[in-house]
């Protein structure tokens, strides 16, 4: 039987569980291509609309999300306790850092595409009495 992660912005707030989240976060995803790859699973705009919605919704937060795991390394590095098996931190976190600047902004286009594509599908509906 699988463990039920419970989601809460209360936490608690601890490594485990910042990874259990983010990983229930790609199995979503796999869910989802899954539930979407067959007709069952998208039979009414609706469900597009508000499929659009919800990960709309999600992919505006990736932009705060990665700019506090920013400050995290950061912190970390600055507390100078981190180290690097493969040789200088520093350059590592630099490197880091210069990646996750780049898909924060990645991450913004993603959402305001999503937010036009979730607008354009709003009125869209069946005519053939599938849908009302």
């Amino acid at each position: 039987m699988a463990d039920t992660l419970r989601l809460s912005p209360d936490g608690p707030h601890n490594d485990d569980y910042t990874c259990q989240v983010a990983a229930a976060s790609s199995e979503a995803v796999r869910v989802l291509n899954h539930a979407t790859l067959f007709h069952a699973g998208v039979t009414h705009p609706s469900t597009v609309n508000d499929v659009l919605g919800a990960i709309s919704r999600a992919t505006a937060g990736l932009d705060q999300l990665l700019r506090q795991l920013g400050e995290a390394l950061r912190r970390m590095q600055a507390s100078t306790q981190l180290g690097d098996d493969r040789g200088n931190p520093v350059e590592r976190v630099d490197r880091a850092l210069s990646e996750l600047k780049a898909a924060r902004a990645a991450a913004r286009t993603l959402a305001a595409r999503l937010e036009r594509a979730f607008n354009a599908t709003a009125g869209l509906h069946l005519t053939d009495g599938r849908e009302d």
